[in-house]
């Protein structure tokens, strides 16, 4: 089974982020095999091989050709092949809900959600914790970066659950550092300053970067992921 899941075959020219991947099926298939498989379950605990968890190996296979062709599909796209592996966990996490599988336990989906949190992870660390620092330094640089990743991500398609957590999360990680830093420019900055600033501006030919609301920044990460 192992063997037919490494060989489970991904158009990588006409799929997205979005693409459920046709080793989910046969995932779902081989815990179903393997869960009616007494036998083999019985030799494992009369063996006491307790190293070998059930349906271990059958997730690592299927996380190991997942990984492998989202960053074939993905190359050079920052984040997207982590939001391509968020929406194919959460689409076998709905298949075992909506089949009432018996092989649903505890440490199965247990080991799923571990799955989509280090992909998480690895998606904030690539796409949003970079700008927080660039938000302490330089509003006008975060505000430049900000939206150019809200650009680039809106069209991204992320499952509903997914999504509304992900943009959650960005406004939570973004939105408060961001008002907090806008509060202390503005503490800090004298009106001769500012004018001064707008004059250097001026002459040197740069158009100013506006400034938004933490209320605007919110309003474009509730925008993003709708394909």
């Amino acid at each position: 089974m192992e063997k037919a899941l490494r060989g489970a075959f991904l158009d990588i020219r006409s799929s997205n982020e979005f693409t459920i991947h046709p080793a989910n099926g046969l995932l779902m298939h081989a815990l179903q095999s393997f869960s009616g498989n007494t036998y083999m379950l019985q030799s494992i605990l009369a063996n006491g091989d307790y190293t070998t968890e059930p349906y271990c190996r059958l997730l690592q296979c299927w996380a190991s050709e997942l990984e492998k062709d989202a960053e074939m599909m993905c190359q050079g796209e920052k984040g997207r092949k982590y939001i391509f592996l968020m929406n194919n966990i959460y689409d076998v996490l709905q298949m075992i809900r909506r089949q009432g599988a018996t092989f649903a336990n505890v440490e199965l989906v247990s080991k799923l959600n571990s799955l989509i949190q280090r992909y998480k992870k690895s998606y904030f660390d690539q796409c949003w914790v970079p700008l927080t620092s660039t938000c302490r330094l330089n509003l006008d640089k975060f505000t430049a970066e900000f939206l150019a990743t809200c650009d680039n991500q809106r069209t991204w398609k992320v499952t509903a659950q997914l999504r509304y957590e992900l943009r959650q999360e960005i406004v939570d990680l973004t939105v408060p550092l961001y008002e907090l830093s806008l509060s202390a420019l503005h503490a800090n900055q004298s009106w001769f300053s500012a004018v001064l600033c707008s004059f250097k501006r001026v002459t040197a030919g740069k158009k100013k970067q506006k400034r938004y609301t933490g209320e605007e920044l919110a309003q474009k990460i509730r925008g993003l992921f709708e394909g």
